[in-house]
């Protein structure tokens, strides 16, 4: 461990880069994602019984698509298709889910100061690629809730949507320095091979 934490606080960017080319790093998070789609609907939904809306079921939605976007990448990390899939699949689903997190947020502060109806559907609901989420998993992804109304859930004095928006700014930060460190790796071993061959 000691380790880990000095090769992170003195070669913060190569160790990125070695790290985002192994397989437990995209595994950790994976199943971080997948982790915390099953918290709510076991702590939220099954103990709290906060039933979710249209937006919470989309925000679900955008952790799967993470965790199999990174499973796509922790196949084979070293395989530079496999990789930039896995980073396309989770950074797309990230900010998606961030999206929906914010748009969540609003309409939670339009209910709360002007008691604005929300455009929120129990049914009809539109996943991408006209996917029936809702009929095949309806536990998980049928939306059973009214956005923004109901009661709401807080930690640390902050709600479910700022938790949320937080997490996925993590993650987007988190993959764009993954990202960045592989290039920056690239980059190195190309100029590197250069310097020992200068005539070629």
């Amino acid at each position: 461990m000691v380790k880990i934490i000095k090769d992170i606080t003195d070669d913060f960017f190569p160790t990125l880069g070695r790290w985002q080319s192994l397989r437990p790093l995209w595994l950790a998070g994976g199943l971080g994602a997948l982790g915390l789609e099953i918290f709510s609907v076991l702590y939220f939904q099954v103990f709290l019984g906060l039933f979710p809306c249209e937006y919470c079921v989309k925000i679900r939605l955008a952790m799967i698509v993470i965790f199999l976007g990174a499973m796509v990448a922790a196949l084979k990390p070293k395989f530079v298709l496999f990789k930039l899939i896995g980073y396309v699949i989770t950074m797309g689903a990230a900010i998606w889910g961030l999206s929906m997190s914010i748009s969540l947020e609003i309409i939670n502060l339009k209910v709360k100061h002007s008691g604005f109806i929300p455009p929120c559907s129990l049914k009809g609901i539109v996943f991408p690629l006209g996917l029936k989420f809702d009929e095949w998993l309806p536990a998980n992804f049928a939306p059973q809730g009214i956005c923004g109304e109901g009661p709401q859930w807080f930690f640390l004095g902050f709600s479910m949507t700022h938790w949320l928006i937080l997490v996925y700014l993590v993650m987007i930060c988190g993959l764009c320095l993954m990202f960045l460190s592989w290039l920056a790796a690239i980059v190195k071993g190309r100029l590197g091979r250069e310097s020992q061959n200068p005539g070629a």
